[in-house]
């Protein structure tokens, strides 16, 4: 024991420095909701009993309860040369210990009381005469089983505590006959899987004492120093928390839209992670008790937030993530429709429609009735415009001609319709009367246009296009000339009308 005096002054300091870095850590922690228990029962063999302290207030429980202070009540429960197996040469569930870990458990107060249990066993098993007692075969399984069954034992007990199981410390001398290979290489794992199975914390003693050791006296068993080391694992293993982070939105992040989809990674170890709350700022978005861990934030108003999500584990451990700032820029607007297709209005005894912004010029006017008395053509219609991008108008209708009666005026064909592709314009028929002009308007594969003949009347023919053209404008409208033809002979024809209505009479 003396010359391991020497390394409790540097050893003590590390052990401060730990405290020191682990509250700084908690402080750090955004929201951190550590889960601090009001009793622990820690069970083990002779490394939680305290064998070789200098003494009884040197084992790792007794530092425990110092480092909680009068808040918590730590109990130790070690026996020395215990096993897990319950076929090991002194099987633990067989000791006074393990009945009065059961008692101070089962007896711990209140529904509101926290209660931890800290199972440290293994080491002695590694002996060969309880690990493998037979060439060829070991009671791997044997310990599963048995651990297992402690567990279940002490988490059925009506203050429900959480076992958190813990992997034994490393191995430095073959002192007792007990085998590092065995305790870190067969053991170490079977403990880690049970852990995984039921759900429970691991603190892993093994890992952050494989390089030291400085802190054991006979190579299993620690030093007061050790033994200081070990408490502050422990008290750090049983004051975990799980980690979460939102891995989107990205922070800074533009969001166009009203609904923002918000997605965190959340992890408790070997411990299930039981929910995560999505919020912004304190308000609660949504919680989700499963993973994946997506949440869709809607109605989003436009603006600035902070969002974090909060993972608690099955153990009420809870922690918050960093926080992620975004933007929301609300919805965009929609551009307006395109104007319908216009078709242009057939004309009465006129002017056809304009075509629309996409559409067709609209038809001439047909002149004239086609029933009754002898009527007068109708005044000659005009082609309609012709759209911006659909076909030019039809040309203007024929004169009707009159059924028994006098002959009707010649209609005038329209102009040439202008604008893009379409059909081309009828031919103007003539009937009786004047000629008409038989030019059909433009457009890319409109049906064929008559032949071009120039009317007394007009001033510029409209041009035929029996072929693909290119809906650019071919022809001119006709002249005032044609217009005042016709007007004349729709005079004449109604004069004719009543001169021979009179007769009649």
């Amino acid at each position: 024991m003396k010359a391991s005096t020497p390394l409790k002054a540097p050893i003590a300091f590390g052990a401060a420095a730990l405290v020191f870095a682990s509250i700084a850590l908690a402080t750090s922690a955004a929201h951190a909701q550590a889960r601090m228990p009001t009793h622990v029962a820690c069970v083990g063999d002779s490394i939680t009993y305290g064998y070789l302290a200098s003494s009884s207030s040197k084992s790792y429980p007794s530092d425990l309860q110092t480092m909680f202070g009068n808040g918590v009540k730590v109990m130790n429960f070690g026996r020395n040369s215990a096993t897990l197996l319950s076929v090991g040469d002194l099987p633990y569930i067989n000791q006074t210990e393990y009945t009065a870990a059961t008692t101070f458990v089962a007896n711990a107060g209140a529904n509101a009381a926290v209660v931890d249990v800290i199972i440290m066993l293994g080491t002695n098993d590694s002996k060969s005469y309880n690990w493998a007692p037979s060439a060829g075969t070991t009671r791997a399984q044997q310990f599963m089983t048995d651990l297992a069954a402690m567990v279940d034992h002490f988490t059925g007990l009506a203050t429900r505590p959480v076992v958190f199981l813990a992997v034994p410390p490393a191995i430095f001398t073959n002192s007792f006959g007990i085998s590092e290979s065995v305790t870190n290489n067969e053991i170490a794992p079977i403990i880690r899987q049970v852990a995984m199975q039921k759900g429970t914390p691991i603190i892993d003693v093994h890992a952050v004492t494989a390089s030291r050791a400085d802190l054991f006296s006979d190579g299993v068993h620690p030093t007061d120093a050790g033994y200081l080391f070990l408490a502050q694992v422990m008290h750090d293993g049983l004051l975990r928390l799980p980690t979460v982070a939102i891995t989107a939105p990205a922070a800074g992040a533009s969001i166009a839209g009203t609904t923002v989809s918000i997605t965190a990674n959340a992890s408790g170890g070997t411990v299930p992670i039981t929910a995560v709350e999505f919020l912004r700022g304190t308000t609660s978005i949504a919680t989700v008790t499963q993973s994946p861990f997506t949440t869709m934030w809607t109605n989003v108003a436009p603006g600035s937030y902070s969002l974090t999500a909060k993972a608690t584990d099955k153990t009420g451990a809870a922690a918050t993530s960093s926080a992620v700032a975004i933007t929301v820029s609300g919805a965009g607007g929609s551009g307006g429709g395109g104007g319908a297709a216009g078709v242009g209005g057939a004309g009465g005894a006129g002017r056809g429609g304009a075509g629309g912004s996409a559409g067709r010029g609209g038809d001439g006017g047909n002149g004239g009735s086609t029933g009754g008395g002898p009527g007068t053509g109708g005044a000659a219609g005009r082609g309609g415009a012709g759209g911006s991008i659909g076909g030019g108008g039809a040309g203007g209708g024929s004169g009707g001609a009159a059924t028994g009666g006098g002959t009707g005026a010649a209609g005038i064909s329209g102009g040439a319709g202008t604008g893009g592709a379409g059909n081309g314009g009828a031919a103007g028929a003539a009937t009786t009367g004047g000629a008409g002009t038989a030019g059909g308007g433009p457009g890319a594969g409109g049906s064929g246009g008559g032949a071009m003949t120039r009317d007394a009347g007009t001033d510029a023919p409209g041009v035929g296009n029996d072929g693909g053209g290119c809906g650019c404008r071919l022809g001119t409208e006709p002249g005032p000339g044609g217009v005042v033809l016709g007007l004349g002979l729709v005079a004449l024809g109604r004069r004719r009308s009543r001169r021979r209505s009179r007769a009649r009479d």
